[in-house]
């Protein structure tokens, strides 16, 4: 593993962003960012389900990144907007796909989605080079950014994967569930939940033999969420077991993409456990870098309408090539 010791990543000079909470508060919820022109797709799954994608080509390139967003998160959050267009502007063509339940259309099955879903990842990607893309480069989100990992450390990626790359993103889930049971963290939390508590309230109208409406209406945390519909519904025998197989740590020596994690040491999401510098991770393959500041998803820059994340995200593909 190559641990980048000095990050290039400065927060403007200003103490609000150095603080962890408004460094993640402010790029998330307070600015905006225009929503790409991209072109919807609704792609049909094998087991009868579907995802949303959306699109934004160019027509001269065959290289594309892919992008996916973070918990409760969808295509267009902000985030997401600023990544696809920073690299558009730079003549790559964006795919940014939401996974199951997200995007603004509930999905047909009694599943969701989950941290180790990585068929999903595997049938977007596979789609990508079925429209005739060459050079694939993965960025990941938070939750994504989980995703984005297990699909590489899991299977035999396409060639033409050529890079991942991931920003705020737990890798020992079973150890970053403290995380959320901090006080400081019950503003995220509760949002996460009333979002949750909704598709879990119209999946009972779908599939009322699985979707017990008491249970959905009660949840007030993960432990429950994870507990009552997440472990059982995917066949996990408790969320610990869940928590657990589905913790990118456990398979970064597997990855033989070329790839690199950020994770910022303030970021009010993550535990001690989830920085790598603390492990003995032998893939040369994999770059971690550890900003002293930047919060969650945030990574916010003076006088700039991007984030560093964009950024470094394409200063790295361009490192590789």
């Amino acid at each position: 593993m190559h641990f980048i010791e000095k990050s290039g990543y400065q927060p403007p000079n200003n103490f609000i962003f150095k603080n962890a909470h408004l460094s993640t508060i402010i790029p998330g919820a307070i600015k905006k960012y225009p929503v790409p022109p991209y072109s919807r797709e609704k792609l049909e799954l094998p087991d009868g389900d579907f995802l949303l994608l959306d699109w934004w080509i160019n027509d001269s390139t065959d290289s594309i990144v892919i992008i996916s967003h973070g918990l409760e998160g969808h295509s267009r959050r902000t985030y997401i907007n600023s990544c696809a267009d920073y690299f558009h502007k730079f003549g790559y063509s964006v795919l940014a796909w939401n996974q199951r339940s997200c995007g603004g259309e509930i999905n047909r099955l009694p599943k969701l989605y989950h941290m180790g879903l990585i068929d999903d990842l595997k049938c977007v990607v596979n789609q990508a080079i079925y429209s005739g893309f060459k050079k694939i480069h993965l960025i990941g989100y938070s939750m994504g950014g989980i995703v984005t990992l297990n699909y590489a450390g899991k299977i035999n990626v396409p060639q033409e994967v050529k890079s991942c790359i991931t920003f705020s993103t737990p890798l020992n889930v079973l150890q970053n569930v403290k995380a959320f049971k901090k006080t400081s963290n019950f503003f995220y939390l509760h949002n996460f939940m009333v979002d949750f508590k909704k598709k879990l309230i119209f999946k009972h109208s779908q599939y009322p033999d699985i979707f017990n409406i008491k249970q959905a209406k009660s949840i007030k945390s993960f432990d429950d969420l994870d507990s009552f519909f997440t472990a059982p519904i995917y066949g996990f025998a408790n969320k610990e077991e869940y928590y657990l197989k589905v913790s990118p740590l456990f398979v970064l020596n597997n990855i033989k993409t070329p790839t690199l994690i950020v994770n910022a040491e303030n970021d009010p999401f993550l535990t001690e456990e989830n920085y790598l510098d603390r492990y003995e991770i032998s893939n040369p393959n994999i770059y971690f870098e550890k900003p002293k500041y930047g919060g969650h998803v945030g990574f916010p820059l003076h006088n700039s309408k991007f984030s560093w994340a964009e950024i470094r995200a394409k200063e790295f593909i361009d490192s590789i090539l």
